[in-house]
């Protein structure tokens, strides 16, 4: 019997115009009705997530920024992973030799750009293009104004005074259209950085964690403490940011038709894609 669902947002439970449908709501709510916990796992930080999802008449536990940190429906912060600042400077080093990088900090205390304001909008352009495809060039510009990601972004001054800082950095997220010098990237700073987690949301980006801070590990977390067996966990997610949580419990891993090659390969279950009410043709498997 399943007693906890976690499901990440973007191209799993969001569908194209990054929404819930009222399929996946009908779902989500008919397994809560059930007793079931409900997990949004996502890479996304907690102020992007928190009044989306409280827009639907949810009250989930947030496992924000790929598992960095892990609250409880009331907002209460449960458990938290944070890189420390010396090597949260290096990852920045090595980020800075790459040209043409789109780069954000996600903290305790909100989000960063370490770029331009003009330079940090084409990036989230270019990201529209990729995570909205088929939707034209001003759809895609006139949602990127109005997005409140963007809007919250807090641009970094000076970067000596933000390393001193008593802020708690949790994730370094970058963006590229050249998935080659992401993967280039992403070994350098395996081979010259300890213990980090290294992933991926969609194709032109890598997100970068604390090796504690992967959405397995705290979702084990909250198992442990609410007493829930591997066996009564439903997971669901699309790229390799989800693979630790199909690592974790893959018992009941669901990969979506739209996912990744990897994590496909290590789900137990793949379901509808995104567009087509996945996380609804799985959830709706499992109630009684």
């Amino acid at each position: 019997m399943i007693r906890l669902i976690a499901t990440d947002m973007d191209g799993t439970l969001l569908d194209g115009n990054h929404q819930i449908s009222s399929e996946n709501i009908a779902a989500i709510r008919a397994a809560q009705q059930q007793g079931i916990k409900f997990v949004i796992a996502t890479g996304r930080i907690m102020a992007d997530v928190q009044a989306f999802i409280e827009s639907y008449g949810l009250a989930p536990y947030y496992l924000t920024m790929n598992g960095a940190e892990l609250h409880a429906p009331d907002q209460q912060l449960l458990h938290s992973a944070y890189i420390d600042h010396q090597r949260s400077q290096k990852i920045y080093e090595i980020i800075a030799q790459f040209q043409h990088f789109n780069l954000e900090i996600y903290t305790d205390q909100g989000h960063f750009s370490a770029n331009s304001r003009l330079k940090t909008y084409r990036g989230l352009l270019d990201r529209m293009r990729e995570v909205r495809p088929g939707t034209n060039f001003l759809k895609n510009f006139l949602w990127s104004l109005k997005n409140p990601h963007f809007k919250k972004l807090r641009y970094i001054k000076d970067f000596d005074e933000f390393w001193q800082s008593d802020i708690n950095i949790a994730k370094f997220i970058t963006f590229s259209r050249a998935p080659g010098r992401l993967a280039a990237l992403a070994e350098r700073l395996e081979n010259e950085v300890p213990n980090l987690a290294i992933s991926a949301s969609f194709r032109t980006n890598i997100e970068i964690n604390d090796a504690a801070a992967t959405k397995g590990n705290t979702l084990k977390v909250l198992t442990k403490s609410l007493g829930i067996a591997e066996e009564e966990v439903l997971v669901l997610g699309d790229g390799t940011n989800d693979l630790s949580m199909f690592e974790a419990f893959p018992s009941n891993a669901t990969a979506m038709e739209n996912g990744v090659a990897k994590l496909k390969e290590a789900a137990a279950h793949i379901t509808k894609d995104n567009l087509h009410n996945g996380v609804a043709a799985a959830i709706q498997t499992v109630l009684s």
